[in-house]
């Protein structure tokens, strides 16, 4: 009883009601005049091969997350590589199969079994992950907003949207590095202090590494929006690829179901039919393929990984009571 309790109010969190209501509206958006035989057409005329190259890269970016992960911890507690790998591909399994991104919480549990580290200094240094992946995102917008003529409402809403971010960002990190002196015994704080710490874990010897993986992965990311284009044959140019990378990826940041169906979707067909004019049969094909092939792959290996994993008993029912104060 005690178990479906917990299934339900997770399921009942205001924030994954909101990411169902969003997706389902981003879907009807999206395929509201979805014709079934023109799809299967389009389809029919993709260069796979370029794909499954996509799916390639798009697995070796998920080693370079765990390299630059590795970089997030301090040196006397860094996880080894191959943990860091499978507890990202159990993340991406999570964030797939459980509402409000709850993988993330997933693969702190995992990682902080394995090695015995707080689940709470773990989950800091995913945060600290995510704020980095949010500063590359942000370089990638301003450079789109300089090279390709959008139009002036659209430009606007990306040029606030990623000053808003940078500028919170720089906020928490001053007052997260002032709140870490405090002294306290209460178990709320000490846990957040511990999310603190894993959050500032980061040693200026680190700081380059980490900004060229961070270039290394985004330029993956990139290079799979090519491919994927290129097996569609619409033939792009760097600019408008560009745009499609980055009003998919701050679709990312909108609430959803889980593997940001919907939302995901129709930032693709919006990008792709709106902007650069491409009809909407090719639009929804290039959307669909765009989200299948990293969650096909994230959710296999996921969940590959997961069943293997000697914690995966135990860490969805953790996950669940979303407490990453928990470190037994």
């Amino acid at each position: 009883m005690k178990k479906q309790n917990r299934i339900i109010n997770t399921l009942l969190n205001p924030k994954a009601v909101l990411g169902i209501i969003i997706s389902f509206g981003g879907l009807y958006w999206a395929f509201k005049d979805f014709q079934f035989q023109e799809f299967t057409n389009s389809l029919n005329q993709v260069k796979y091969f370029y794909v499954f190259v996509a799916m390639f890269f798009l697995w070796l970016s998920v080693w370079c997350r765990s390299f630059r992960w590795k970089y997030l911890f301090k040196l006397d507690s860094t996880p080894s590589m191959d943990s860091l790998y499978k507890a990202e591909m159990m993340g991406y399994f999570g964030n797939n199969v459980l509402p409000v991104r709850l993988g993330e919480l997933l693969r702190s549990y995992l990682i902080g079994n394995e090695w015995k580290l707080s689940t709470s200094y773990v989950f800091g240094t995913v945060v600290l992950e995510r704020l980095l992946d949010t500063l590359s995102l942000a370089a990638f917008a301003f450079l789109l907003i300089l090279i390709y003529p959008l139009e002036e409402s659209l430009r606007y809403s990306i040029l606030c949207y990623s000053g808003i971010f940078i500028v919170a960002i720089m906020t928490i990190l001053m007052i997260l590095h002032k709140a870490k002196s405090i002294e306290t015994n209460n178990k709320i704080l000490s846990s957040l202090k511990q999310i603190m710490d894993g959050l500032l874990s980061i040693n200026k010897g680190s700081i380059l590494p980490v900004i060229v993986l961070s270039m290394i992965i985004w330029s993956i990311y990139f290079l799979d929006v090519y491919l994927i284009q290129y097996a569609f044959q619409f033939d792009l140019f760097f600019d408008e690829i560009l745009m499609i990378l980055v009003l998919s990826s701050l679709a990312l940041s909108i609430p959803s179901a889980p593997g940001m169906i919907g939302t995901y979707h129709a930032a693709v067909i919006y990008a792709v039919v709106t902007i650069l004019g491409k009809n909407q049969i090719e639009g929804e094909a290039f959307a669909i393929i765009m989200h299948a092939y990293g969650y096909i792959l994230f959710t296999v290996l996921g969940a590959y990984y997961f069943m293997k994993n000697q914690f995966h008993k135990h860490a969805v029912r953790t996950v669940m009571d979303i407490d990453v104060s928990r470190d037994d």
